[in-house]
């Protein structure tokens, strides 16, 4: 028998949902709502998205064996929506507006804090960076720890600024991560939180050279990196530590990437769906005459990597050690109507040259050899660079710092 698919009639249901979770109409000149056999307008496109959920719900409610969501609706909806952005995007995520209220709360109220950034890989997992003599380094959290749970909470399927909300508390009070380590062994420890500021950029000397480290870009960086690099020697070459750099505030390592370029010269590029935006130095100043070296590792990664780039692509500095972490992503939170909000992935990120690194990392201008390259190994590679650059240099007696 042909034809038949003329025995039956053919029902389309349209649904236009925000992310927002309002629910709107379309004007679509195929569909024309018709009238009921009781002469009142049958489901409008509207009315479709909550009469599904509505119904949904009510069957689950009856035959499944599993619970419907908690929340109802609602629940349901959010779940949908996280479901939805996380297969998209690893980094992208729905905060409920419970959710939103508390990470907000935490934020505004400056609590206290446990010194540790995280950054989250495209596999779901957490990574540690904790802040060099801050709580978390002090209680054993080691660079590219794993961060399972805080205080038993689970930080799988979370988004960053949920792990942030569970890691942020009163000053004085212990929490309790699960981590892991990079050989797979799992351990607990007691972190009490502190209100003591943890300075985002220090100096150490190791041997006869003084370094600077950053640990992280927060809105004071630019500013102290400026002080300093103001005042450094024109003899000395400026180091500039990056290991275990989770990188930060994406404005400030641009503004700190000014500090060395000229004018015009490219910083870098954030790639969206529809738009790219482009941000090169604004600052007419004259660039320091000083060599600069950037030393960085396999946990290097984000805004660190844009300083980096933008500096050794524009022939302004000399990269040394293993290939960066590769997190070339910006993520941005979008205020809702409803109380919630999105974290989503707004751009890709491209080095001056167009090199999309988000996955890939930046290879180092001089690779260090070996799994565990230590301070040591920088050290030499930097100095025999020097020595190469200017035949003069020569070791001075000096702080035999090390450890670092």
């Amino acid at each position: 028998m042909s034809g038949g698919f003329n025995n039956h009639r053919l029902a389309v249901k349209v649904t236009v949902i925000f992310l927002s979770g309002v629910l709107v109409g379309a004007t679509l000149p195929w569909f024309t709502p018709k009238k009921g056999a009781d002469g009142r307008e049958s489901l409008r496109v509207e009315e479709v998205g909550p009469q599904i959920f509505a119904e949904v719900l009510e069957k689950i409610d009856q035959y499944a064996v599993f619970p419907p969501p908690p929340g109802g609706m609602d629940g349901m909806i959010a779940t949908s929506l996280k479901t939805y952005l996380t297969k998209q995007d690893p980094y992208s995520d729905y905060l409920n507006p419970a959710e939103y209220v508390q990470f907000g709360k935490a934020s505004r109220k400056i609590p206290g804090s446990i010194g540790l950034d995280v950054e989250k890989t495209r596999d779901g997992d957490v990574i540690c960076y904790p802040t060099v003599g801050g709580p978390a380094a002090l209680a054993g959290v080691k660079p590219g720890d794993l961060l399972l749970a805080i205080d038993g909470v689970s930080t799988q399927g979370r988004s960053l600024p949920a792990i942030v909300a569970l890691a942020l508390g009163k000053a004085g009070k212990s929490v309790v991560l699960d981590i892991a380590g990079s050989s797979g062994t799992h351990r607990q420890l007691n972190v009490t939180r502190s209100q003591r500021a943890i300075a985002s950029i220090t100096e150490y000397a190791f041997h006869d050279l003084r370094i600077i480290r950053i640990g992280n870009f927060t809105a004071a960086t630019r500013q102290k990196l400026d002080y300093i690099v103001s005042r450094w020697p024109e003899s000395r070459p400026i180091i500039i530590d990056f290991r275990s750099c989770g990188g930060g505030d994406f404005n400030s390592s641009v503004d700190s990437a000014m500090l060395f370029l000229g004018q015009n010269e490219r910083i870098v590029s954030v790639v969206g769906r529809n738009k790219t935006s482009l941000y090169s130095s604004t600052m007419r100043r004259d660039r320091q005459r000083q060599q600069v070296f950037l030393w960085q590792d396999e946990f290097t990664a984000s805004a660190a990597e844009v300083f980096i780039a933008a500096l050794t692509e524009n022939a302004r500095a000399t990269s040394i050690g293993k290939k960066t972490a590769g997190k070339g992503t910006r993520q941005d939170i979008i205020e809702l109507q409803s109380g919630g909000a999105l974290f989503i992935t707004t751009g890709y990120l491209a080095t001056p040259n167009g090199l999309r690194f988000d996955g890939e990392g930046l290879l180092p201008m001089y690779f260090l050899m070996g799994p565990n390259a230590d301070t040591d190994s920088f050290y030499n590679q930097t100095v025999q660079l020097l020595k190469k650059a200017d035949g003069r240099y020569e070791i001075e007696s000096g702080d035999k710092t090390s450890g670092h």
